[in-house]
Parts: C-alpha cells; structure tokens; sequence
C-alpha cells in the first residue's frame, strides 16, 4: 500500500512539474491569451455582474486551466495571465502543494480580481513569488442560484472566482497557491 501511496505522488509530482520547467513561448502565450478570453467570456455569460465587476478592476488574473491532483499529498499547476484595462501585459505559472485528506483529481478557471492598485501592484513587482495567504489574504466569492454574485465579499483587495469544475477532488481552496511571472522566451 505505502508503495502504491508513493508511486501516485512521484507520477503526479512529475506530471505537474514537466510542465514548468517547460520553456514559455510567444505562440504559448498567444494560446495562454485565447483560453484566457474563452474563460472570461464563459465567466460573464454565467454570472450576473460579472462585466461591471470586471470592467471597475484594476486588474484581473485569468487561469483558464488549473489541474489539482493527488491522494494525501496533491499538487496543482496552471498557467495564467494578467489583465490591465482588458489587456494582456503579464505571464504567471501557479503552483501549490497540498497534504491532508486529498484524493482524486479535478480541472477549473481561477479569476482573481485585484480591486485596489496597491494589491495589484503588490502582485505585479514582488521580487519573488507571491504567496495567497501570506502575502495577501483572499476573499473567496460565490456565485448563487441563478449566476448572481454574492455581493458581500466583492468589495475586498482582491477576490477570486472558480469556475468550470471538472473531475472530483475533496479540496476546493487557493489558500498557499503561489504565482511566479513567467518570461516569454
């Protein structure tokens, strides 16, 4: 059993960190930009507010795929970019690991919406990776019945949006999710 439990998380470990060590190209980040475009179009058109929530940001991460995987131990990769005035300017990977009762493995969107310039610029001229938890804390909205937004969180620094959900995983939290900027080659 225990050999099992360590051949799952060295295969997921490895599956997640070719992944980023992958060089990032221009036609990457041409393909990175297209599926971040996808997310928000789908984002708006399943939430209602969501464009003027979006539009009075000062800026906007899109994750249009994180992959969470794991059992115990879990990992989860994605690429993402950042948005200033509904234009692409920045490249970041996001990374984290997990240990607990994890099991299974799941795919979803991730928008973080930085509501104030001083988050925004915290995230964006960090000289090193920034950490959600330590370096900012995260309010976490919900969508209601219907695609409304939840308007108590709203208002905060920064506020983040799953959405998509695909696969099954016992854990939904961003909480130690970490973001370093990528450099296209």
């Amino acid at each position: 059993m225990k050999r099992t439990i360590k051949g799952t998380i060295l295969a997921v470990t490895m599956l997640f960190t070719g992944q980023a060590l992958a060089a990032f190209t221009a036609a990457d980040a041409t393909k990175l930009e297209t599926d971040a475009s996808a997310a928000v179009t789908r984002f708006k058109s399943q939430t209602s507010g969501a464009e003027d929530l979006l539009n009075h940001a000062k800026g906007v991460l899109v994750c249009p795929e994180i992959t969470k995987g794991g059992f115990i131990i879990g990992v989860e990769s994605g690429k993402c970019v950042m948005q200033v005035g509904g234009k692409p300017v920045e490249y970041y990977t996001n990374r984290a690991g997990k240990f607990g009762l994890l099991a299974g493995i799941q795919q979803y969107s991730l928008i973080l919406v930085f509501n104030d310039q001083a988050s925004l610029d915290l995230f964006r001229t960090g000289k090193r990776e920034f950490e959600i938890g330590v370096d900012a804390s995260v309010a976490v909205a919900k969508v209601g019945a219907g695609g409304s937004l939840d308007t108590t969180n709203l208002k905060g620094p920064i506020v983040a949006f799953t959405f998509g959900d695909k696969g099954l995983m016992g854990d939904l939290s961003i909480e130690g999710a970490t973001f370093k900027k990528l450099q296209v080659e």
